[in-house]
């Protein structure tokens, strides 16, 4: 084949067709070399013209007619004037063993298919796919962490349960994943918003979390100047936790007693924890007779159902107007149990309270998140990235991410 026809059909810029190795219907082997005539030295940036030797090198290019094509580069060897070291030439048109296009192409085959499939597809190593993967993960996370974030999300979760943690970081305004760090402690998200730097803190306005005392401490160490959010998951299940507590003393029966429960009670537990704007005629009428029976039983709803209105109220006087009523209601001795709801409230009260001042964030994109990664499968956690295993490659790399990197 014409070397000038072979140079039309790879359309490599700055590099020049030596001549066609091996033209099968299997494989497409060309020979190349850079055009740049004078490359620069890696050590002082001089250019460069003297060469010492030259050496071959293959590299993997994108099919050409359903053809797999490697590409015979002769790289050479140059002599730098003026600090006397030897250096091979490079090409921005070559990324290791593959091409830039090629990386780009695995890069994004990875995201719509599994690393191996990906490697399968293309004919390469799935070890060359990974670390592409890995590697430009690493980019599109520093190009991420550089944009602004007005509202960061905070998540702890585990990998592998009770073995591995992680602290999951979200732009809330885009839903881009920052980062996930090892570990879920204050030193966790400290470090983290410390290699920001300063300028890219004081931008954070709204900072959500769950209820975790160490994040806390971060939080008000790096970003005192920011409103810290609780979720709400995390609050209305610390909520929960009063009425589980009266149903399950309701429903025990006399020692001896079979069964050892209130079978009535103990069946409409999940129809206790919905909302009173959440239930049917039926359902009300079920519960109606329930709390015929057990007193403590409405209360604990109505009292459950008034911190719900923290939440559906309007405003943040609607908020206390709810937790006023919500206290006349503790105040009558017939709770008990919600004490540690209460006393938990007090502990966290400003941090629930500024949900209203806030435009209402929410971590249900980082919940998201992590049940989508979690749910297909994992593989290391690295320095603010994550990359797939055998399974996808996760959110680190996106296809729109790859095409802004190409650009």
């Amino acid at each position: 084949m014409n070397r000038d026809v072979m140079s039309v059909r790879l359309w490599l810029p700055r590099i020049r067709v030596l001549g066609v190795v091996a033209d099968a219907p299997e494989q497409l082997v060309v020979r190349v070399c850079s055009t740049v005539s004078r490359p620069r030295c890696g050590v002082c940036g001089t250019p460069s013209g003297r060469t010492h030797d030259r050496r071959d090198r293959e590299v993997r290019d994108l099919e050409v007619s359903g053809r797999p094509v490697t590409l015979v580069f002769s790289q050479r060897r140059m002599v730098c004037g003026p600090c006397g070291r030897r250096f091979v030439e490079d090409h921005r048109a070559f990324e290791g063993r593959v091409t830039a296009r090629l990386a780009r192409r695995l890069v994004a085959d990875a995201r719509e298919m599994t690393v191996n499939a990906a490697a399968k597809r293309h004919q390469v190593g799935w070890r060359l796919v990974n670390a592409l993967v890995v590697a430009w993960a690493g980019v599109v996370g520093d190009h991420r962490r550089r944009r602004r974030c007005r509202v960061l999300l905070v998540e702890g979760t585990s990998i592998r349960k009770r073995h591995r943690y992680v602290t999951v970081l979200v732009n809330g305004d885009t839903g881009e994943v920052l980062a996930m760090v090892p570990h879920r402690d204050s030193a966790a998200l400290s470090g983290f918003l410390a290699g920001q730097g300063a300028k890219w803190c004081r931008r954070v306005k709204v900072v959500v979390s769950d209820g975790s005392k160490a994040y806390k401490t971060a939080i008000d160490r790096r970003l005192g100047h920011a409103r810290h959010v609780l979720d709400r998951f995390h609050v209305i299940r610390w909520f929960a936790a009063g009425l589980i507590a009266v149903r399950r003393d309701v429903q025990r029966r006399p020692e001896g007693s079979t069964p050892a429960f209130d079978r009535d009670v103990f069946g409409s537990r999940f129809l206790l924890m919905r909302r009173p704007d959440k239930l049917d005629a039926a359902e009300r009428e079920r519960l109606d007779k329930l709390f015929a029976a057990h007193p403590r039983l409405r209360a604990a709803w109505d009292a459950l159902g008034e911190l719900h209105q923290l939440y559906l109220a309007e405003d943040r006087e609607g908020a206390l107007a709810a937790l006023d009523r919500f206290a006349d209601i503790y105040g009558s001795g017939q709770i008990p149990e919600f004490s540690d709801t209460v006393d938990t409230f007090l502990a966290w009260h400003n941090e629930i309270l500024e949900w209203h001042r806030t435009g209402r964030p929410s971590n249900g994109r980082i919940e998201g998140t992590i049940l989508w990664s979690v749910s297909e499968g994992v593989g290391d956690v690295a320095d603010g990235h994550m990359a797939g295993g055998r399974g996808r490659v996760l959110w680190s790399v996106s296809l729109e991410s790859a095409m802004l990197l190409a650009a």
